[in-house]
Parts: C-alpha cells; sequence; structure tokens
C-alpha cells in the first residue's frame, strides 16, 4: 500500500507542481506533509466568514499564451482557478511619502506610464525596460527551451547587483525609488539582491498581473487532484523523521507515526537544512552540509488580517507599497525605533457589496530576531509578553497605514496578526523566512543551490534552490523534474498544450 515511484516531502507549491507533472508522465506520487492542510504558503484559512491567503495572493504571466498559462494549461488546471485581473493601468501603487505612481500592465504600457512621470528620464526608462526584456530572453527555463552549453549564461549574469544597476541608470533619487519600491516581494537587500531576480520578478508581474481569489478553489487542492486522479495520494499530518537507506539510495521514508513509505526517486520540497536532519551522518560530505547550513536566509514578515465592517471601505484592484521616504532598499535595516517605514498593502472585494472590500491585509518585514525569545513556544501558547508585543506591533503598523488610509481603523471590525512564529508554525518556514536562502550577487555559485544532491535518488525543490515566488517555484519544479523525466519532452508538451 505504501509503495509509490515518488515520494515528495512537503505540499507547497513546489511539491505539488512538481508531483502534478510527475504524475502526469506515469508516475505513481505520493505527497507528505506534516501540516494538517496542504499548500505552505499557498494555504487559504477563515476568519469571521473572511477568507485569507497565508502569503501568495496574485500571480503573473497568467494571459493567454504567457508562461505560467501554458504550464497550468498543461496540468489542467487553469480554467478551474479563480481568477481576477487587476487594474491594467495600475496593477502596482507605488506611494513614496506623499506621492503616488503606478505601474501598468504590459511592457510598453508600464514604460510610458513612467516616462509620462519622468519625461526628463525617458532613455534612462527605455534602457531600464530594455534590460528587463533582455534578462527574461536570456533565460531558458522561462522560454521554456533546454540549454545547450554555448549558450548558457555567464555567472557574471548572476553577479549584476540590483541596486547599484538602478543607481547607476540615473541620479534621481525619486525615479530610483519608484523602480525598487517593489522590492519586498524578493526581500531586496541592496547588498546582496541581484539584478535577474528584480527583473525578472518584476516582468512576471508586468506582463499580467492577477488576484488568485481565496475563496476560489484553492490552487493547491487542484494540484493535489491532478496527483490523485493520476492513482497518487497527498497525505496530511505526516511529518517525516527520517530518510532510510539501502547502501548508498534511499529506500523509504518513516514518519512520526511509525509508518514507512518506499520509492524509487524521493524529493524533498522543505529547506535544505530541514532535509539534511532527516538523514544519517556520514552519507552526505561534511563540506556539503556545513555550506548549506551556514547559508543566510531572507527575512521574515509581520502581517495583519483585517476583516471590515461592511460597506465601509472601496475595494482596490491595485497592490499598494508605501514607503515613508525613497529609501526603499532601507527596509530590512530597521531599528526598533524606526520599524515600520513601509508596507504592502491589499483588500480583497466583498462578493455580496461589489466595489467595497470584505478584508484588508497589510505585510511588513520583520526580523527573526524579534520573536526570538519565544522560539521555543507553540501555537496559542506564547504568553501574555507576546500577545502584547503582538498588540503593540500592530498599532504602529496601522499607524503608519493610517498616513494614507485615514478612516481605516474606524473601518475595521476585527484584527488578526501573524508574526515570524506564525509562518514558521503553520507554513514550515525556516525562522519564518518569507523567501528562504539569500540569493545574494556577490557569490552566486555558492547561494544558487541544485535540484540534484550527492545522494543520486534524492532531488530538492522549492524557493530555496531556485528562486522564489510563484514563477521561481515553478519553474524551479520543471528543472527538478527534469533530473528524473525528458525536459525538453516537458516543454514541448507544454507549449503544445496552449
Amino acid at each position: 500500500m505504501n509503495k509509490f515511484d515518488i515520494l515528495i516531502i512537503g505540499s507547497g507549491l513546489g511539491g505539488l507542481v512538481s508531483g502534478a507533472i510527475l504524475a502526469k508522465n506515469g508516475y505513481k506520487v505520493c505527497v507528505l506533509e506534516k501540516h494538517y492542510t496542504t499548500g505552505g504558503n499557498l494555504q487559504v484559512f477563515k476568519r469571521k466568514g473572511c477568507s485569507f491567503s497565508a502569503g501568495m495572493h496574485y500571480g503573473g504571466a497568467l494571459e493567454k499564451g504567457q508562461v505560467i498559462y501554458q504550464i497550468f494549461q498543461y496540468l489542467g488546471i487553469y480554467d478551474k482557478l479563480t481568477l481576477s485581473k487587476l487594474d491594467e493601468e495600475c496593477f502596482d501603487k507605488i506611494i513614496i511619502g506623499d506621492k503616488e505612481y503606478c505601474y501598468a500592465m504590459g511592457m510598453e504600457n508600464f514604460k510610458n506610464k513612467l516616462i509620462a512621470y519622468f519625461p526628463e528620464e525617458k532613455e534612462v526608462i527605455e534602457q531600464y525596460t530594455q534590460k528587463l526584456e533582455s534578462i527574461w530572453k536570456q533565460s531558458s527555463a522561462l522560454n521554456l527551451k533546454t540549454q545547450d552549453f554555448e549558450s548558457m549564461p555567464s555567472f557574471d549574469e548572476y553577479s549584476e547587483n540590483a541596486f547599484e544597476y538602478i543607481n547607476s541608470l540615473t541620479s534621481n533619487e525619486e525615479l530610483r525609488a519608484v523602480l525598487g519600491a517593489t522590492n519586498g516581494l524578493y526581500a531586496g537587500d541592496k547588498k546582496k539582491s541581484p539584478l535577474y531576480i528584480h527583473a525578472n520578478i518584476n516582468n512576471f508581474f508586468i506582463k499580467s498581473a492577477w488576484r488568485i481569489a481565496e475563496d476560489g478553489e484553492n490552487l493547491s487542492a487542484l494540484l493535489a487532484e491532478v496527483i490523485e486522479q493520476a492513482g497518487g495520494q497527498v497525505l496530511t499530518k505526516k511529518e517525516v523523521v527520517r530518510l532510510n537507506f539501502t547502501e548508498k539510495k534511499i529506500s523509504s521514508i518513516t514518519t512520526t507515526d511509525g509508518e514507512n513509505f518506499f520509492a524509487e526517486t524521493f524529493i524533498s520540497n522543505i529547506h535544505p537544512v530541514s532535509t539534511f536532519k532527516l538523514i544519517e551522518p556520514g552519507k552526505l560530505r561534511k563540506s556539503y552540509t556545513k555550506r548549506i547550513t551556514e547559508l543566510e536566509n531572507t527575512i521574515s514578515t509581520f502581517m495583519l488580517f483585517n476583516v471590515l465592517k461592511k460597506k465601509t471601505m472601496k475595494h482596490i484592484n491595485s497592490n499598494i507599497y508605501y514607503s515613508a521616504t525613497n529609501k526603499v532598499w532601507d527596509n530590512i535595516d530597521y531599528t526598533e525605533q524606526d520599524w515600520p517605514e513601509g508596507y504592502m498593502l491589499y483588500t480583497t472585494e466583498d462578493a455580496n457589496n461589489k466595489g467595497y472590500a470584505e478584508s484588508v491585509v497589510v505585510v511588513c518585514l520583520m526580523k527573526w530576531d524579534d520573536v526570538k525569545q519565544w522560539e521555543n513556544t507553540r501555537v496559542l501558547k506564547r504568553g501574555d509578553d507576546y500577545l502584547r508585543f503582538k498588540e503593540q506591533k500592530a498599532e504602529k503598523l496601522l499607524k503608519l497605514v493610517q498616513l494614507k488610509f485615514p478612516k481605516i481603523k474606524e473601518s475595521i471590525d476585527t484584527i488578526y496578526s501573524a508574526s515570524p512564529l506564525t509562518f514558521r508554525d503553520y507554513t514550515g518556514t525556516y525562522q519564518g523566512s518569507m523567501y528562504g536562502i539569500v540569493k545574494d550577487c556577490n557569490n552566486p555559485m555558492h547561494t544558487l543551490l541544485s535540484p540534484r544532491t550527492k545522494i543520486s535518488n534524492l532531488h530538492l525543490t522549492g524557493q530555496n534552490i531556485g528562486f522564489h515566488g510563484m514563477l521561481g517555484v515553478i519553474m524551479t519544479s520543471l528543472q527538478t523534474c527534469g533530473g528524473i523525466i525528458n525536459l525538453e519532452n516537458l516543454y514541448a508538451d507544454i507549449k503544445t498544450s496552449d
């Protein structure tokens, strides 16, 4: 009963996409999830009748013919998703102090909108948008192409710094800030964030940006359905505690309840450090595990999930990126006194009162060290000090939001907050990290991990391997599957399914 072709640890986006692809290619797949529900950052939860996404709430490149559309069509889930397009003229609204700017969909539209704000910087903006397009075109994976040795990018292309590149284009501080304002999408670090991540994630949404409805059929459930319809299983409350070996290969997995699952091939969607803890000493070189264990992880987040009183706040069909000053790259280096200096905000529309919001979510960066004193506590058992901490942080964050939305507090019925501890415990991310391992342009070879490991039948996937977010995780899943099935054939099948 517990014998499969492929066993996958963790049911986040990377694990489920990998499992769905392999299931469609004839493999009997089993996904094991330690939580009571699937999805990782795809999880949806309800409070007072409102549905909230634990992490990912919007995606890009979902227009017909675009890369994520093609992949979802191949998997047979696109038509089952509940999607709504964000404002084409302002899918992301950038607010810096008291000034507002819009990101528009379509590269030409995006470019012309910026030129209208900064006419004297026309050449700079044209150069910037051409760079974004060039970086996307250079990626074989994003264009569903296999790569021959001659066309492989050099590591020089991974070592360009996003912050420095933007600053090299112009001395206009306001334009610099506008171009870098959404760096929270990759936990932007001005010393380390590579330009290719900035470019590809921005271009992903510029191509087309869509709200993935929290109350629609959840993406994780649709992916699980693909696996199960092919004869596989997706099991919850199955925490893996050990990888068992027969000589140099993994032969089975043991879960906390003592159950064993057998397979030929294994994929881990959890953090590599957590994966290596499941392996007995001596099976991996110490130098290999030491290198990965010592890699830095991205910052975490503090979030407010606000249920609103009926018909008190208009729905906003854009994401709001707010920064108190044009120093948009400094939000990760805050002190206790100056936190918070920026946030991302979005609303969900009330289905029964069109044009009005039923909830508003506010996302703000937060360091693990801020909650480290409670790291050994459990959900709902962290004590009064922790509750006071969350209340104080929620109040400070709301005060900042009130600068642009002065009546928001009057509109809120109930506030639910989440700290880095919440994300660690509910999504399984290491120290609540938003995006896993930091990708460092100063040492790209050190921080870019291969899906293949030193164990021949163990593969890795997820945000820690390639880059993060819907785009990075899905493209990494294709690369992971390429270690098991023919990648060229997979790309061809995806293209013909459009």
